[in-house]
């Protein structure tokens, strides 16, 4: 399955969770992780190793002053 059909039927799948939750709000509705993601359910927050190494050598630079 090429990466625009995978795109169409995580579409569609959306768009009919969409409907559902519409007409029963508040319904529980299981959804794979591919799914999930597709939709924005997961965002990223964690930062890098390199934002991490930037963060402790700053802080090191800090108690040198």
């Amino acid at each position: 399955m090429s990466e625009d059909e995978v795109k169409k039927r995580l579409d569609e799948q959306a768009r009919q969770i969409d409907k559902d939750l519409s007409e029963n709000p508040g319904a529980a509705i299981e959804v794979d992780q591919e799914l999930a993601d597709h939709m924005g359910a997961f965002e990223e927050t964690a930062i890098t190793a390199e934002e991490a190494t930037d963060a402790s050598f700053e802080h090191e630079n800090d108690e040198d002053e």
